[in-house]
């Protein structure tokens, strides 16, 4: 079975109102992460300094990129008929499903979430924030709230859980 890992990094917690500013998607396939696609986005605005304390992207570092809009069917081209993964995936499939209502197109994948699974296997976590379930698996994360960074991460976490 195929698997896409997705993580955006947002201007705030509103798909309707919010934008996305980074995305990312890992491919896992055969018990391996693969593949990877990253990217910075441009929103209409500026970001928020709230959104920015949270994954240090600033105006200046997205200045040059493009709308997600404008990378969107790569994006969907790259999930493919891949089932969608996401540590609390009802977030990042809420900006997503907010993206392809504004551009006219439906998407409808099978989706798994580590947030729901780490609930049901590992309870006696104080905590199944991604970093938390990663430390508990051994799983190394590049920096955590940049949308590769967690996305990688939460591809480890998956393997891990599958195993």
């Amino acid at each position: 079975m195929r698997y896409c890992v997705i993580d955006f990094e947002t201007t705030g917690l509103d798909p309707k109102i919010d934008e996305i500013v980074e995305f990312a998607a890992v491919r896992v396939e055969d018990g391996e992460i693969g593949l990877h696609i990253a990217q910075l986005c441009q929103p209409s605005g500026p970001i928020p300094p709230g959104a920015t304390r949270v994954h240090g992207i600033t105006d200046r570092m997205v200045r040059f990129a493009h709308p997600f809009s404008e990378y969107l069917s790569t994006f969907l081209d790259f999930i493919g008929q891949d089932t969608l993964v996401g540590h609390n995936l009802p977030f990042d499939f809420g900006f997503l499903q907010a993206a392809c209502a504004r551009a006219g197109c439906s998407f409808a994948p099978k989706k798994l979430c580590t947030l729901q699974m780490a609930r049901r296997l590992y309870p006696q976590l104080p905590s199944r924030r991604l970093s938390a379930v990663a430390a508990h698996l051994g799983v190394k994360s590049c920096g955590y709230h940049r949308a590769l960074g967690d996305a990688m991460a939460t591809a480890g976490i998956l393997l891990k859980m599958l195993a």
